[in-house]
């Protein structure tokens, strides 16, 4: 459930909307609950959910 005063959920919050600047900063250190490498395919962006056609 996605309350409308949440600016961490709710989108019309974003202040770029449509910019993907959520990433981290070049150079930043890794998140150490974040485990590359056990992605089994690294480099494919295959964790959302298939498109209906």
């Amino acid at each position: 459930m996605t309350s409308q005063h949440d600016p961490l959920t709710d989108p019309s919050y974003d202040p770029n909307p449509g910019v993907p600047d959520h990433a981290k900063a070049e150079g930043t250190e890794v998140d150490p609950l974040i485990d590359l490498s056990r992605d089994p395919n690294p480099g494919v962006p295959d964790h959302a959910k298939p498109d209906e056609d």
